[in-house]
C-alpha cells in the first residue's frame, strides 16, 4: 500500500467517523449553564442562589441555626443575671456573739473622700448601732488592700447580712459577706 492510498484510508476513516458523531444527539446543558458562562465571559464570579437556596431550604439548616441562636440566649443570661451573692463568703455565729468581721475593699486606685456605707441585716447588728441598720461616713482608701474590721453581734438565730458599699466619684462598690446565727457556742468557720 502507498502512502497515497493510506492517507485516503485515514480521510475516509476520519469521514465516517465525523458523519456518526453529528448523529449522535447532544447532550442538554445544565440549567445554570448560561449564568456561568455569561459570568466567566464578563470575569465577574456567579452566585450559586441554587445552593444558596438548597441550604436555606434543609430542615438542618434551620435546627442548627436555633440551637446556635438558643446557646447565645442562655450564656447572655447566665452572664448578665447571675446571682451576685453567690460567692460572698459565709461565717456562723453564735446567739448573742459579738465578733469582729473583716471586708476586704480591694481598690483600684487612691480614693479621696469615699463614702463608705454599711449596711446589716437580718439577725446581726453592729456593735454600738443596735438601732441602727445603716451607718456611713466619708474616708480615704489607699490604693490596693484596704480592711475594714466590723463589730458584729449575733442577735437572733438565722440568717443576716453585712453589706458594705463604697461610693466614689459615681462609681459605687458593693462587697457582701453572709452571716449565719445558730443557737450554742461560738464557732470559728
Amino acid at each position: 500500500m502507498r502512502a497515497d492510498d493510506r492517507a485516503i484510508t485515514v480521510d475516509k476513516d476520519s469521514d465516517i467517523l465525523r458523519r456518526a458523531l453529528r448523529r449522535l444527539p447532544a447532550p442538554e446543558p445544565r440549567p445554570d449553564f448560561v449564568e456561568r458562562a455569561l459570568a466567566k465571559a464578563t470575569g465577574q464570579s456567579p452566585v450559586a442562589r441554587g445552593q444558596l437556596a438548597h441550604l436555606f431550604g434543609r430542615w438542618e439548616t434551620w435546627v442548627g441555626a436555633a440551637f446556635g441562636a438558643a446557646v447565645a440566649v442562655a450564656l447572655t443570661l447566665v452572664i448578665l443575671f447571675r446571682p451576685v451573692d453567690l460567692a460572698a463568703p459565709s461565717i456562723t455565729l453564735a446567739l448573742n456573739e459579738m465578733r469582729d468581721i473583716d471586708v476586704l475593699i480591694d481598690s483600684e486606685r487612691t480614693l479621696e473622700d469615699a463614702t463608705i456605707r454599711i449596711i446589716a441585716s437580718g439577725s446581726v447588728t453592729l456593735d454600738g448601732f443596735d438601732d441602727e441598720r445603716e451607718i456611713d461616713w466619708q474616708a480615704h482608701l489607699d490604693q490596693g488592700r484596704n480592711v475594714l474590721s466590723l463589730p458584729v453581734v449575733a442577735r437572733a438565730t438565722g440568717a443576716g447580712q453585712l453589706v458594705a458599699v463604697v461610693e466614689h466619684e459615681g462609681r459605687t462598690r458593693r462587697v457582701t459577706v453572709n452571716l449565719k446565727v445558730r443557737d450554742g457556742e461560738p464557732s470559728r468557720s
